[in-house]
């Protein structure tokens, strides 16, 4: 118990002192007024795919928008008494990199709201639902849209109804949606999110909706985003190592798992192994990014930390690469937009919530499901008009449904 307790204290520090790192950068970035200006507009500001609140309030302001998330996700587990496991890191890292890509309190909070009353109607305690709910705040954009765009009047009823509802049913979609991709998509709350938001649009175009998405891509801040990232991935590697892993024999061993949910390792290796993977699996992502010269912005930090978080759950060296390729050779051989437009950098590392794919079946397949997802993430936004904000998770489930049964039929003795 009292191991157990050291643990949960060392990694809730560690998402603390991350976001301490997210403020000392935001305030390098905006040292003046316009930081705290910026995260208001920020607030009540565009959320739909791809919106970059770089654009919208500063480079500091955005990043303060992520410490925000992130610590208040923390604190959500530690106030409700959930253990610091990988799922929080992942939920946790998730919540900050999505702020950079959408997500912030005001569009947030109905979504939690609507997760809280669905617990109490269950009966049970809103610590199960938890991450389903915070998962579910990729709906947030929709908040937003009822913000900016419903009649004068009813623009805050609206949000909080339409929040409350997606929160309320988001975990039994959610429950139903883990079934059909069967593990296999570490992203299931976004395959739920979008039947969810494909039902919500397909209402209010009913109703004469027009969805607009004014989307916005910064190329400003490379420099700072790039040292910024590397502080936080190398202070996770040496976080890590502290916690005892320094060694390739002490590491080597995540690589072995398939990452296929339920994977969280820190309960099947410890925190030391998991944070120095979640530092590499990371880098794995950020290295790309240099190496394929796209400008550091809100989005492409939210698709690094995205590996990032799920490298304390299921992702790692070994069964990324494979779906990261695949990706970009899908790209490269499709050839009708640039491996480094917008939409395809995000499918490329965010392409990797099929990793266990790979990690089950072997890299050939994962090269496959990487080569599938570039193909389908194409064509899956317009579904929901932009408002899921975890849309790669949208397409990884309809890739999983395409070629998990492909799979095994053809691979008759799978690997394990």
């Amino acid at each position: 118990m009292g191991k157990a307790r050291t643990i949960d204290n060392t990694l809730f520090g560690v998402l603390l002192a991350a976001a301490a790192v997210m403020v000392v950068f935001a305030v390098a970035a905006q040292p003046e007024w316009s930081l705290f200006s910026g995260f208001w507009d920020i607030q009540f500001g565009e959320a739909g795919l791809i919106t970059d609140p770089v654009c919208t309030g500063g480079c500091g302001a955005a990043l303060l928008n992520a410490a925000v998330l992130m610590v208040f996700s923390a604190l959500l587990v530690r106030f409700l008494g959930l253990p610091f496991t990988g799922m929080a890191m992942a939920c946790c890292f998730m919540m900050a990199g999505f702020a950079l890509l959408g997500k912030n309190l005001i569009n947030s909070t109905p979504i939690l709201v609507g997760g809280c009353l669905y617990a109490l109607y269950k009966r049970e305690h809103f610590s199960k639902y938890l991450y389903l709910t915070l998962f579910g705040t990729c709906l947030a954009p929709l908040i937003s849209f009822l913000m900016l765009y419903a009649k004068p009047g009813f623009r805050w009823l609206s949000m909080a109804v339409c929040g409350i509802i997606i929160g309320f049913i988001l975990p039994s979609v959610s429950a139903y949606t883990v079934r059909i991709h069967q593990g296999y998509n570490l992203y299931n709350v976004g395959f739920a999110a979008g039947f969810v938001g494909l039902g919500a649009a397909s209402v209010l175009k009913g109703f004469g909706v027009t969805f607009t998405t004014k989307g916005s891509w910064s190329t400003d801040c490379h420099l700072l985003l790039s040292i910024f990232t590397a502080v936080i991935l190398l202070g996770l590697a040496a976080a890590g190592a502290a916690m005892g892993c320094r060694s390739w024999d002490s590491y080597r061993r995540i690589l072995h798992h398939s990452g296929r949910a339920v994977a969280d390792f820190v309960l099947l290796d410890g925190p030391g192994v998991t944070l120095m993977n979640m530092g590499i699996t990371g880098a794995i992502g950020f290295l790309y990014l240099l190496a394929v010269e796209a400008p550091l912005n809100g989005p492409l930090v939210c698709c690094i930390f995205a590996m990032t978080g799920f490298g304390a759950f299921g992702k790692h060296p070994r069964n990324v690469v494979p779906v990261m390729t695949g990706a970009v050779l899908s790209a490269l051989i499709m050839g009708n937009v640039p491996i480094t437009a917008p939409g395809v950098l995000l499918a490329t590392l965010l392409c990797t919530g099929l990793a266990p794919i790979s990690g089950q079946f072997g890299w050939p397949w994962g090269v496959a499901a990487g080569f599938l997802h570039m193909a389908i993430v194409q064509n899956t936004a317009i579904l929901h008009e932009g408002m899921n904000l975890y849309n790669n998770g949208f397409a990884a489930g309809f890739t999983c449904i395409l070629l998990i049964p492909i799979i095994e039929a053809v691979k008759a003795d799978p690997e394990v």
